[in-house]
């Protein structure tokens, strides 16, 4: 009776033993990335145009395309909304300002950045 009850109790610790314990797996996940935004030496003629063909154009590249007479389709006609911050208040969506793309979401974060540098660099940077 004694030997039964040993191998019994032998037999459990070892379904115990055996049943807990797991292979631990290594997962592999891939490389966290970061995007970085590059407003280094944010230029009108590369970025910022980039930028409102993209987002702006469609309304405000001339008088007929019903953007409320505002045209931006060049520097001369841009700077004046620039250097007021009228631009980057509209386009981060600042309270107080009419949300630009009107009926759209905001334009990406990195983009209201480099409008943002631009500005503050004096939006001389043709």
């Amino acid at each position: 009776m004694r030997k039964i009850f040993i191998v019994c109790i032998s037999l459990s610790l070892f379904v115990w033993v055996v049943g807990c314990t797991y292979k631990k797996e290594v997962i592999a996940y891939p490389p966290i990335t970061t995007v970085t935004c590059d407003t280094t030496n944010v230029k009108y003629n590369v970025e910022i145009v980039t930028i409102l063909s993209a987002y702006c154009y469609s309304c405000h590249a001339a008088p007929a395309n019903n953007g409320g007479g505002i045209v931006l389709n060049n520097y001369t006609n841009l700077k004046p909304w620039a250097t007021s911050n009228t631009l980057y208040h509209v386009v981060n969506h600042t309270p107080g300002y009419d949300p630009m793309p009107r009926s759209a979401g905001k334009i990406p974060d990195c983009d209201i950045a480099k409008i943002r540098t631009w500005i503050r660099n004096g939006s001389l940077n043709n």
